[in-house]
């Protein structure tokens, strides 16, 4: 998954991978790190680095991502180049994460058809199942993710275009 951050008026491209339940490796610019995440009750995340282990606090607010880690504070604003390439609004078919979390189960496939309040794909966030549902019959148009992928705030999902009335 990738993901596109500004920091202090600076550009930086994440390409994040999972590679089992707590193992990632996210690779920044031209360096890529392996490390472990576990998520702590009072909602931190313990991140193991080879033997280097810190303690991060993360919080967003719309587009802004507010990290606490190591005694240190970070503001991040999310670079949001889907638009761009969609051209602007996007059909009114276009589902979108409504909270961080992993895909559990994607459910259908480009050109399927589905009936409105269908399961489409299945998130975990925070310990929840969050069932993403077909709004209207229609075919879909466009999968953006597959199972494992950890997902943003108002990431693309997946894109149903409504069946026309025929009259």
């Amino acid at each position: 998954m990738q993901f596109q951050y500004e920091h202090k008026g600076t550009s930086h491209s994440i390409d994040l991978t999972q590679l089992d339940e707590s193992r990632f490796k996210a690779t920044i610019g031209d360096r890529d790190y392996t490390f472990s995440a576990m998520q702590q009750t009072d909602g931190a995340w313990l991140l193991s680095i080879g033997k280097q282990r810190v303690l991060a606090y993360v919080a967003s607010d719309g587009d802004m991502r507010y990290v606490y880690a190591d005694g240190n504070p970070f503001t991040l604003s999310v670079v949001d180049d889907r638009r761009k390439r969609r051209g602007g609004g996007g059909s009114a078919g276009d589902l979108t994460a409504q909270m961080p979390g992993q895909v559990v189960e994607v459910s259908v496939s480009e050109g399927d058809e589905v009936t409105a309040g269908q399961t489409l794909v299945i998130l975990e966030a925070m310990k929840m199942e969050i069932r993403v549902t077909a709004p209207t019959d229609g075919t879909v148009h466009g999968v953006f993710v597959n199972q494992g992928d950890v997902v943003e705030r108002g990431q693309r999902l997946v894109e149903v275009n409504a069946h026309s009335l025929q009259g």
